[in-house]
């Protein structure tokens, strides 16, 4: 049993198909056969019904599907206890949503540079249903999320700080005469919302629902930055983490509204697999995050 069959094993299922994984791995669809063929040669059982163009999973292929996961994260964390000793090598995968890593991740970066110059660090962009997979897979090693305090069974968590959320319009807007915007004003107004899986739209579409108000229309945008100009071009109203529209505030682009709703309760959160060896490198680069937030 090799590492590199249980990769494409893995690989096959989260792609859906060979042909995917084998795009995905960079080998050929016949290499992939043939790693999948020895494999279950050698366990003497077959992993993959294959239903025409489709496959799935046989009864031994879902049961040795949770082995394979733990001995690839096995193999990950020896490779990282070897390749950082010391913690002065090594390398780091984080996990942040683009936005983040512009507005708070330079100077934490930097300051860990210094400390760890010879340390590889890799940033990924998703949000938090992505992060919890790829926490759970072994593809990253931490993640920083920004979402209520929400238990994740897989996951350990700590909270950075309190997250401040803004209702914004732009400076044109009637409801900037308003002294406090409750929910029910937004019956009347077209709204602007981030992508799926951001715990701030959740918190919005449930205070809607709840309130049984519907806004005149949803426009769904991924870009956040996108979001800013939508609204300083009076597309609509949004809601936002307030560090990201500071700027925007200060110079008259953007009106932070007097929002007379329940508090959001939104904080950043640090997040890393509870059942993860966290290597040297990782150790440190937690202890930094702690306190560069403590300050």
């Amino acid at each position: 049993m090799e590492i590199k069959q249980l990769r494409t094993f893995i690989a096959i299922i989260s792609a859906g198909s060979f042909a995917q994984a084998a795009e995905h791995l960079g080998y050929t669809q016949p290499t992939l056969t043939t790693h999948i063929q020895s494999l279950e040669r050698e366990l003497n059982v077959k992993l993959f019904d294959r239903l025409g163009h489709r496959i799935r999973l046989t009864r031994q292929g879902e049961r040795f599907l949770s082995y394979a996961e733990r001995i690839l994260k096995l193999a990950a964390e020896a490779a990282d206890a070897v390749s950082s000793e010391e913690g002065g090598y090594g390398k780091i995968i984080i996990g942040a949503s683009e936005t983040f890593s512009v507005v708070r991740l330079p100077l934490l970066l930097k300051d860990f540079r210094k400390k760890h110059p010879a340390v590889d660090i890799e940033l990924r962009f998703g949000d938090m249903a992505k992060f919890h997979n790829d926490l759970k897979n072994n593809t990253i090693d931490i993640a920083f999320i920004l979402t209520g305090k929400v238990p994740y069974p897989s996951l350990a968590t700590e909270i950075l700080c309190p997250e401040p959320m803004s209702l914004i319009a732009s400076p044109e807007h009637s409801f900037t005469q308003k002294s406090a915007i409750a929910v029910s004003d937004f019956a009347t107004e077209d709204f602007i919302v981030t992508q799926e899986g951001c715990a701030y739209r959740a918190f919005i579409e449930q205070l809607l629902e709840a309130n049984s108000i519907k806004p005149r229309s949803f426009m769904k945008v991924k870009n956040i930055e996108a979001i800013k100009q939508f609204v300083i071009g009076g597309l609509g109203l949004a809601i936002l983490p307030t560090i990201y529209i500071e700027k925007e505030v200060a110079g008259g682009l953007l009106v932070e509204l007097p929002w007379s709703g329940p508090d959001f309760g939104m904080y950043t959160q640090i997040a890393y697999h509870k059942d993860k060896w966290l290597s040297p490198v990782v150790l440190s680069f937690l202890e930094l995050t702690r306190s560069t937030f403590k300050n």
